[in-house]
């Protein structure tokens, strides 16, 4: 079964071709800046790597380069049994979807909650569609993973009917990478899933902690949008909800001018002035620039307090794991979150935190609480719930 997993931005477009139920990997490569003269294009077929740069005026564009690049593996359309994407949020339940009109438009119905993933991701789904008709598009949404959280976890302190009538309340996001984390780790430090207490921290641009028990998300720290929780590249993340009509009222800022300002000028970068990169960030902190440290520092104290409240979630914490970019390549992220954390079992090995294997554990030996290290992988994830989905 030739599966085809879709990671779709804005303007770029990343594939991985896997072979299921095998989980082999026959390709798989990406294209940015699509709409530009001068696009990035790089395919890695096999054990072969194509680099280039050309003109890429449009998503259909794009596409159809990537199935060019795959003819020797697909010949024909009926080669490939389904695309798979990693869609993030639509109105109703969670879950696994065939994407056809009725669940494109619930996607539409929140594309206000996700402006950055919701209308590119409908795009793409649609040119897929005109270009290949038969073919099986399913979407595995990212709060699918967090189904699992109790009533009154998820239940806001707002009216009743809300929930109701509009859906508001807390879903939670990132599930194809907590999903993913919450199956490695057990296998990383050897122990079985029943009982397991994980915290998953995926940590990058984008960044949410996930309280896992058994395998199953209790508790997560985004919301009823990606807008909540952690401090994110250019999200705002958690604030006393009263800040919004305050700054409306005084700068006569309309519904459209606060959402391009809490998902595109707050975060990292609003703090900092600077970049909503934590590379960029911490190189200007060891620079002196201190609005700069001040973004790492805030950072750093979310990520600590928010593993201390899944941790209470859970009753307790048997590890922690560090995905994403900053997770995985954070040091010294790793390192300022851990401190402090010493009242839960949390000490990490400062050799190790900064050295190894991309997968790896950092704790000192035989720890009250692992600290791991682990490369998310949501392709497969979508890859595997894909499959699944086309067999039932």
């Amino acid at each position: 079964m030739k599966i085809l997993i879709a990671n779709v931005g804005s303007t770029s477009f990343k594939y991985k071709l896997l072979e299921m139920p095998e989980e082999t990997t026959l390709a798989e490569g990406r294209i940015e800046r699509i709409g530009d003269e001068e696009a990035p294009v790089e395919h890695r077929i096999g054990e072969q790597l194509f680099v280039k740069t050309c003109r890429m005026p449009d998503y259909p564009s794009a596409i159809k380069e990537v199935m060019t690049s795959l003819s020797d593996l697909i010949t024909q359309p009926a080669d490939l049994d389904a695309v798979g994407f990693k869609t993030v949020h639509l109105r109703g339940e969670p879950g696994t979807y065939l994407l056809n009109e009725d669940t494109l438009q619930r996607m539409a119905d929140y594309n206000d909650l996700a402006p950055a993933h919701n209308p590119p991701y409908i795009q793409a789904i649609r040119i897929f569609h005109e270009l290949y008709p038969d073919l099986p598009l399913i979407g595995l949404f990212e709060t699918a993973f967090h189904t699992t959280i109790p009533d009154y976890a998820y239940t806001y302190g707002l009216p009743y009917e809300w929930q109701e009538q509009y859906g508001v309340r807390k879903y939670g996001f990132h599930g194809a990478s907590h999903r993913y984390v919450s199956q490695r780790v057990p296998e990383l430090i050897d122990t079985p899933v029943a009982g397991f207490k994980l915290v998953s921290c995926h940590l990058g641009g984008s960044a949410s902690l996930c309280a896992i028990v058994d395998g199953c998300s209790i508790d997560t720290t985004m919301g009823f949008s990606a807008q909540d929780g952690l401090l994110n590249s250019t999200r705002n993340g958690s604030i006393d909800p009263f800040i919004i009509p305050f700054m409306m009222d005084r700068e006569r800022f309309a519904t459209s001018d606060i959402r391009e300002i809490l998902s595109k000028k707050s975060g990292l970068l609003g703090i900092s002035g600077l970049s909503g990169d934590m590379r960029d960030l911490q190189e200007a902190a060891q620079k002196g620039h201190r609005r700069a440290k001040l973004a790492v520092d805030a950072f750093c104290y979310g990520v600590k307090t928010q593993i201390a409240a899944m941790a209470a979630a859970m009753g307790g914490v048997d590890a922690i794991a560090f995905a994403g970019g900053i997770g995985e390549r954070g040091a010294d992220v790793r390192m300022q979150v851990s401190k402090g954390l010493e009242f839960l079992g949390v000490c990490i090995d400062a050799t190790l935190n900064q050295q190894g294997p991309p997968e790896r554990v950092i704790s000192l030996p035989d720890p009250p609480v692992d600290v791991v290290i682990v490369q998310t992988n949501e392709e497969i994830i979508v890859a595997r719930e894909t499959a699944r989905f086309l067999q039932a």
